[in-house]
């Protein structure tokens, strides 16, 4: 029976694969073929969601103001994070992104298609930043550990559709077409330093010291330089080698930005429930 079908149990398979894809790249194994046509399908479907804001792209220069103007970046949800949610809701939201890639396989894998010495240059540049002084994957752990530390067993995150979906994005570019990791990675990089600074500002209020939030404190400093040197460094440059690759690269960062705003979406209803405020 295929992974993703119409049947009320395709959440269900999606979270299996999803699943699966975390074992894999974690492992360093390549799916299934199983898997991967399941994958595939689940791009298929995903692709025509977010296809108008693709087209749109690929008929435009000025990407990193297409991105910078979505709603997916300064999405109301942070807002919720800078000034309200409290350290369980916090949590949650973390916790529930234990699926989500690391970025350092998503870069080299990005790495090992770059045509041009100025694109294996950036990308370069941009693995050795997620390292120096200490890996960013360290201080991220010491953040979730901290976080873990004041909720116990209290939150126990869970999977939904848009969740899926958006962490789907990258596992698909990993496996199946990293141009379009390269589009979804770039996307990231520009709206990244706002995301870190409504964290950073919720994460202070709740009472997190300098050392839990090393990790925010990084990316704020960094992400700005990150965002240009994916642009000027590897989209741009690559481009002019091979103008045919605008159209993956634009597929990924409109699905990123697509399924972003859906799950923001939901957490922000999820928050409004909360608090008796229904959309």
């Amino acid at each position: 029976m295929d992974l993703i079908d119409n049947t009320s149990t395709q959440d269900t398979r999606r979270e299996e694969l999803l699943r699966e894809c975390a074992r894999c790249l974690g492992s360093g194994s390549h799916l299934s073929a199983r898997h991967e046509l399941a994958l595939r399908r689940w791009w298929d479907a995903e692709q025509v969601r977010s296809a108008t804001l693709a087209e749109a792209l690929g008929a435009s220069a000025a990407w990193t103001h297409t991105i910078v103007e979505h709603r997916a970046h300064r999405h109301p949800f942070y807002d919720e994070l800078a000034e309200s949610a409290d350290t369980p809701e916090f949590a949650e939201f973390l916790l529930e992104n234990w699926a989500f890639p690391a970025f350092l396989p998503l870069v080299r894998r990005a790495l090992e298609v770059q045509m041009c010495p100025e694109a294996r240059a950036a990308l370069l540049r941009n693995i050795h930043d997620e390292q120096i002084p200490t890996p960013h994957a360290t201080l991220m752990r010491r953040l979730m550990t901290a976080l873990k530390a004041r909720v116990g067993d209290s939150v126990q995150p869970e999977l939904g559709e848009s969740l899926i979906d958006r962490t789907l994005i990258f596992y698909y570019g990993y496996f199946c077409d990293p141009w379009n990791l390269v589009g979804a990675l770039y996307a990231t990089e520009v709206m990244g330093r706002h995301r870190m600074v409504k964290m950073g500002a919720g994460l202070e209020r709740l009472g997190f010291g300098a050392a839990d939030l090393e990790f925010i404190r990084v990316h704020i400093v960094c992400d700005d330089d990150h965002a240009n040197d994916w642009m000027r460094g590897v989209v741009a440059p690559s481009l002019a080698v091979n103008p045919m690759l605008r159209a993956r690269l634009a597929q990924g960062i409109a699905a990123c930005l697509s399924t972003s705003a859906r799950y923001l979406d939901d957490l922000m209803r999820r928050a409004e429930r909360r608090r008796g405020q229904p959309r």
